[in-house]
C-alpha cells in the first residue's frame, strides 16, 4: 500500500500499551548485510514450488513442536515478574500460565503452520486448498441490496472449520468457521480468482520487516509465518524487548526458517527498526501492537515508506453483546465463564479481551449472568502486573494504585458511556471490563441500540455475540441480521473471538477500510494461509454450551495438561502421524477437567 494513496475515515483507535523501547541494537549487527542475505534467500523463495514450501512448513513445525516446552517455561517466567522484577507466581497461578502460555504460542503456531503446509500441498495439486464444502454465494444475485449498516449482503462464502486431519470434530466439537469475501459475480469467477491468488499471491519480492508485539509469545511467529509463506518474502523479525528473553527460543523454534536464510531474529529499538526500513531491499513492514506506535514508526520514515507495502494489526475496544432471552441455567453460566475468562486471560494484555459487555436492562436474567461473571473473575488469582505500564494505567482508569503489584480481573456494571467515557473511549490495557445496558424492550429495538454502541467504539477487529436458543423467527432473523452485517473482521456468536485468532484459517485483521491516516484496528489480514482473495470478514459460530470446558478457562483444573497435550497431537501430526493416540491420552484431563 502506498503511503500517500489513502483516505482517511473518522474512527480511530487509540490504544494505551505503548512501552517506550531503549535502543538494543545487537552487537555486531551488519543491517544493510542482514537484509542483502534475506533478499537472496527470498529470491530463492519465489522458484520454490508449493510442494518443497509446504515441507519447509512441516519441518518447522517439527521445530516448534520440539521447543514447545522451552518456549512455554520463558514466557511464564517473563509474564510471573511484578514491577519490582521479582517473581510473584503462585502455585495456582503457574498452572493457568502454563495453560495459556502453550496455547497462545507453540500450539497456535503449530496449528498455523500444519495449515500452510496442507494448504500449499493441494496447491500443488489442484491449484487451490482442499475446504470440505464448495464456495457459495450467501444469497442469490436477486436479493442483493445495502444492508442498514452501509455493507453489501452478498458474499462468496467459504467454510474453514471444521478441519478433519487435526481432529477438530473433538476439539471445537459443534463450532464452524465461514469467511466472507467480495461477490464477484458467480462462484466460478471467485474460484479463477481464487487460483490465480494461489498462483501468485506469494510472489511479493524483497524483505519484510516485522515488529513483533510484547503481549502474546505467538504473534511475532504467526506474523513471520505469515509473511513468509503467504506473501513470498523473507522476514527481518524484530522483538518487542519485552520478550528479550524469548530470542533464542523463537530462533531454534523457526530453525528451519533461519536456516534458510527466511528468517532473522533480532530485538531492537527504533532506531533499528528506522535502519531497516532505509534498506532498499526491504519491501513490506507489519506491525502489530497500539495505534500510537503504528503513528510513531510512520512518521518517523515517511518519506522511506512511501513505496512499501504497510499492514499492521493494532487492537480494539472489544464488544460482548448479550442478546436477551431465556437461557437455561447451564447455558447463562457457560456464556457467563466465557466473558470472565475473556477478562482474565492474560491479565487483559490482549488486543481482543472483552471490554465493553452490552446486555438489555430489561433482560430478567442480567443480574444472575452478572453475578457468575464476578463470581468467577473474584475466585482467580491476582497476577503481576508485569506488561509495562500496567500499573500506571490500572491507576489512570480508576484511580486507584495497584495493590502489591498485582492486577485483580474485575467487570464495573452499569458504565454509561454519558458519565464515565474514558472506558469506552480508548483500549485500556488492564484486566478490567465494563457492563453497560441499552434500552429496547424487543429484539428489535435492543438491536437497534447495540448497533449503535458498537459503531461509536473505537476499533473494528472483532466483536462477540451471545444468542438464546428457541427465539421467535422475526427475533432470530433480526439478530442474524445484526451479525452479518456488523463491520468487525471477525464476529463470534457464542464464543470469544480469540478463537477465531487461535484455529490459525481464519483470516485475522479489521474489517477492511482502515488507511494510514485512520488504521482503525489495522490494514490487511494475516493468518491467510488458503489464499482467499477479497476477503471481507469471518462468522465464527459455537454451539451456547461447549464440552469439555475449554482448558483456557483458568479454573480448568487439567488446562495445562490438556494444552500441552494437544500441542503434542499437532506435533505429532506434522510428523507424519495420526495424532490419534494422543487426542485418547487426552481423555482422562477431560473427565477430570
Amino acid at each position: 500500500m502506498c503511503l500517500f494513496c489513502s483516505r482517511a475515515t473518522a474512527k480511530q483507535v487509540c490504544l494505551p500499551y505503548e512501552y517506550k523501547e531503549e535502543i538494543m541494537t545487537p552487537p555486531e549487527f551488519d543491517m544493510a548485510s542482514e537484509c542483502q542475505r534475506l533478499s537472496r534467500a527470498a529470491d530463492r523463495w519465489k522458484n520454490i514450488p508449493p510442494r518443497e514450501r509446504a515441507e519447509l512448513a512441516m519441518r518447522t513445525a517439527h521445530s516448534v513442536g520440539v521447543e514447545s516446552e522451552a518456549w512455554v517455561r520463558a514466557a511464564v517466567a517473563m509474564k510471573s515478574v511484578g514491577p519490582d522484577g521479582q517473581d510473584a507466581c503462585t502455585d495456582r497461578l503457574l498452572s493457568v500460565l502454563q495453560a495459556e502460555e502453550c496455547a497462545n504460542g507453540p500450539l497456535a503456531t503449530l496449528r498455523l503452520l500444519f495449515l500452510t503446509a496442507e494448504a500449499l500441498r493441494s496447491i500443488g495439486k489442484v491449484g487451490v486448498p482442499d475446504v470440505s464444502v464448495r464456495p457459495r454465494i450467501t444469497h442469490g444475485q436477486n436479493q442483493i441490496h445495502e444492508s442498514p449498516f452501509g455493507s453489501p449482503s452478498s458474499f462468496v462464502a467459504i467454510d474453514v472449520l471444521p478441519v478433519n486431519r487435526l481432529h477438530d470434530a473433538t476439539i471445537f466439537r459443534g463450532h464452524r468457521a465461514t469467511v466472507r469475501c467480495a461477490n464477484t459475480g458467480s462462484v466460478e469467477t471467485f474460484m479463477k480468482l481464487w487460483q490465480e491468488e494461489c498462483r501468485s499471491g506469494s510472489d511479493a519480492e524483497g524483505v519484510a520487516v516485522v515488529l513483533g508485539a510484547g503481549n502474546v509469545t505467538g504473534l511475532a511467529a504467526a506474523d513471520a509465518v505469515s509473511q513468509i509463506f503467504e506473501h513470498g518474502r523473507a522476514v527481518l523479525l524484530k522483538l518487542h524487548p519485552v520478550q528479550d528473553s524469548l530470542a533464542s527460543i523463537l530462533r531454534a523454534a523457526l530453525k528451519p526458517l533461519v536456516e534458510a536464510g527466511l528468517l532473522r531474529v533480532v530485538v531492537g529499538g527504533a532506531a533499528l527498526v528506522s535502519d531497516a526500513i532505509r534498506a532498499e531491499e526491504v519491501t513490506a513492514m507489519h506491525l502489530t501492537g497500539g495505534e500510537e506506535t503504528f503513528r510513531s514508526v510512520v512518521s518517523s520514515n515517511e518519506s522511506e515508506l512511501r513505496t512499501k507495502s504497510i499492514t499492521c494489526e493494532l487492537g480494539n475496544v472489544t464488544p460482548w453483546v448479550v442478546v436477551p432471552g431465556n437461557y437455561s441455567e447451564k447455558d447463562l453460566f457457560f456464556q457467563a465463564d466465557q466473558i470472565a475468562a475473556s477478562i482474565a486471560n492474560n491479565s487483559s494484555f490482549n488486543c481482543i479481551a472483552t471490554k465493553v459487555v452490552l446486555t438489555s436492562r430489561h433482560w430478567a436474567q442480567r443480574q444472575r449472568f452478572l453475578d457468575r461473571i464476578d463470581q468467577r473473575l473474584r475466585s482467580l488469582p491476582a497476577r503481576p502486573a508485569w506488561y509495562p505500564g500496567a500499573a500506571d494505567l490500572h491507576q489512570k482508569a480508576t484511580g486507584e494504585p495497584v495493590s502489591n503489584g498485582c492486577l485483580q480481573p474485575k467487570l464495573l456494571r452499569d458504565v454509561h458511556q454519558e458519565s464515565h467515557p474514558h472506558w469506552f473511549a480508548r483500549e485500556w490495557f488492564i484486566p478490567i471490563a465494563v457492563e453497560t445496558t441499552v434500552e429496547g424492550e424487543s429484539i428489535e429495538d435492543f438491536c437497534a441500540a447495540v448497533s449503535q454502541v458498537v459503531h461509536d467504539l473505537p476499533g473494528n477487529l472483532a466483536a462477540s455475540v451471545t444468542c438464546p436458543d428457541g427465539m421467535a423467527t422475526h427475533d432470530e432473523a433480526r439478530v442474524e441480521l445484526f451479525i452479518e452485517h456488523v463491520r468487525y473482521g471477525v464476529v463470534a456468536v457464542n464464543a470469544w473471538s480469540a478463537l477465531a485468532y487461535a484455529v490459525g484459517n481464519i483470516p485475522w485483521g479489521g474489517f477492511p477500510g482502515g488507511t494510514i491516516e485512520a488504521p482503525e484496528s489495522g490494514l490487511g489480514f494475516v493468518h491467510n494461509p488458503y489464499f482467499l482473495p477479497l476477503v471481507q470478514n469471518s462468522i465464527l459460530r459455537s454451539p451456547l454450551r461447549v464440552w469439555p470446558t475449554p482448558p483456557w478457562f483458568p479454573w480448568h483444573s487439567k488446562g495445562g495438561r490438556l494444552a500441552k497435550g494437544v500441542a503434542e497431537m499437532y506435533a505429532a501430526i506434522a510428523s507424519g502421524k495420526s495424532g490419534l493416540w494422543n487426542l485418547v491420552g487426552m481423555l482422562p484431563d477431560v473427565f477430570r477437567g
